[in-house]
């Protein structure tokens, strides 16, 4: 993937996610009102505005689901008249105007980060309660979840500004003769806040950014945290907020995308030696997506209680083909693309219960079953339930990415180990070592980018592992892989239009940029 220079530039439109009233801006619910006087007293607050955090980018999770599936080979339109801005996904000609195109609820996350970060130590000062190890939690958390949402972006769009630090009340920044100034960010125009916040970077300075995050909220980040000082964490803590172990399996899943598998490697040791996370057994796999509990696969969830009220979840929208459970069914499976990849190349086994709970034939509608399913057989969620869970990282991928990365250091014996663990956990038969010809790397690469698509079918991941996988052989192999789920006669066109890596982004409304 080449990197090539962009501008980062932010005009009003982009500031008004940023510039808002301090009631708003750390909003966990739409009914609430937060006031800045009497707010940031107390570690209560500070989990407050965690909260908010989390929410916004909970919000966002439908946009993941175009961006990083609805793209790729696995999934097509379920309607036979389609949406036509969620087609646009499906057939890889995303206009500027598409609404699904937004960023506007990420950089809401951002801004909160940003804003949790700067405010995290003066409450400290202000409440005993909360010790030096707290408020390094605190800090460590928000500055995490920017690098989150900084790797969503940074995949998906060629061109996004960074912002570091908090413009809600005030701005920082250097003058034309090296005075570093402080000036009230409602004194000033937006076309002088846009001239302040112009400056040039490129993509490996955000990946820089982001690495370098990880790896300081890994630092901060105390071993098995237990917010709010409890004696054991609820599931909501414990799936819904960021953890020690996520850092670290974050960190090693930006150095795959940086190449520097030493590093990957290394940093998947410690969510995988972490006894509170697993890969479980084959049954319970799906209690991650259907259970308040999460099981013990999930690091890091989204959505965890995203609305108590009668409003269909986006996910159960998007995905269930039954108008009375408020499904619109606009996309599905890929039929032929997805059942290939089911089929394991070597047992004959069906067991896997990934393929059980991914995907289902409901009704005579080939659906995804994840987002509206409470069992591996026909057992739906209530009609507007609106609780589903959106994985961000899981168990599974400590041991995926340990795998990769150890294959491109030519440890050929630990990368089958770690890959036929997630195998025989999913009830697929255990690879024999004296047989397999785990020594061919090609072969090898193909059976994990295998199992990382059926581990995570449907969860935002398909289109960024066709990019690393191109990226890390120097080849596109992307556009060969989406091309097949087209019909025959589309297939030459999609592939051109793929084969320009420039396309493998979506493109931003004009109206943001100059």
């Amino acid at each position: 993937m080449k990197m090539k220079p962009i501008k980062l530039m932010i005009t009003a439109a982009l500031l008004s996610i940023c510039i808002i009233s301090c009631s708003d801006f750390f909003e966990v619910t739409p009914e609430s009102s937060i006031q800045e006087d009497d707010f940031y007293k107390t570690e209560a607050d500070l989990n407050a505005s965690a909260i908010g955090m989390y929410e916004s980018l909970a919000k966002e999770a439908h946009k993941f689901l175009l961006w990083g599936d609805a793209r790729a080979d696995l999934v097509t339109t379920g309607q036979l008249e389609p949406d036509p801005y969620i087609n646009e996904f499906v057939v890889n000609n995303v206009s500027t105007n598409n609404p699904y195109t937004s960023y506007a609820g990420i950089y809401r996350t951002i801004a909160r980060c940003n804003r949790q970060m700067e405010k995290v130590y003066d409450v400290h000062k202000l409440d005993k309660n909360i010790t030096d190890r707290d408020a390094g939690a605190f800090y460590a958390e928000a500055l995490l979840l920017r690098a989150i949402c900084y790797y969503q972006l940074v995949r998906t769009f060629d061109e996004f500004p960074l912002i570091t630090s908090d413009y809600a009340e005030q701005i920082r920044y250097v003058n034309a003769v090296g005075d570093t100034i402080t000036e009230s960010t409602l004194s000033l125009t937006p076309g002088q806040i846009e001239s302040i916040l112009s400056m040039p970077a490129d993509k490996q300075e955000v990946w820089t950014l982001i690495f370098s995050d990880a790896q300081t909220a890994l630092g901060l980040l105390p071993i098995n945290y237990r917010w709010n000082g409890g004696t054991s964490l609820s599931s909501k803590e414990r799936y819904g907020r960021v953890s020690q172990v996520l850092a670290a399996l974050f960190a090693g899943e930006i150095a795959l995308w940086l190449g520097d598998y030493q590093s990957a490697s290394s940093f998947c040791d410690l969510p995988i030696r972490n006894t509170a996370y697993s890969l479980g057994v084959s049954g319970t796999w799906m209690n991650q997506f259907t259970s308040t509990s999460a099981a013990n696969h999930s690091m890091f969830l989204l959505g965890y209680e995203y609305n108590q009220g009668f409003e269909t979840n986006r996910l159960q929208e998007f995905t269930s083909s039954a108008r009375s459970d408020g499904g619109k069914y606009y996309l599905k499976p890929a039929t032929a693309i997805v059942d290939a990849l089911y089929t394991d190349n070597y047992s004959d086994t069906d067991a896997d219960i990934r393929e059980q709970f991914s995907y289902k034939v409901l009704d005579g509608d080939t659906v995804i079953w994840k987002y509206i399913g409470l069992d591996n057989v026909s057992s739906r969620r209530p009609p507007y339930q609106s609780n589903a869970n959106w994985p961000i990282l899981r168990s599974a991928d400590a041991y995926l990415i340990k795998a990769l990365a150890d294959l491109r250091l030519n440890n050929y014996s630990s990368a089958f180990n770690f890959v036929n663990q997630v195998r025989e956990a999913r009830g697929l038969v255990k690879l024999d070592n004296l047989t397999f010809p785990y020594t061919d790397k090609e072969l090898m690469e193909d059976m994990i980018f295998a199992e990382r698509a059926r581990e995570f079918a449907f969860e935002g991941r398909r289109w960024y592992d066709l990019m690393l996988r191109s990226q890390m052989n120097g080849r596109n192999m992307l556009a060969n892989v989406v091309a097949e789920k087209y019909p025959l006669e589309e297939r030459a066109t999609i592939k051109e239009r793929l084969e320009n890596e420039a396309n493998w982004y979506i493109p931003i409304d004009p109206k943001l940029w100059r």
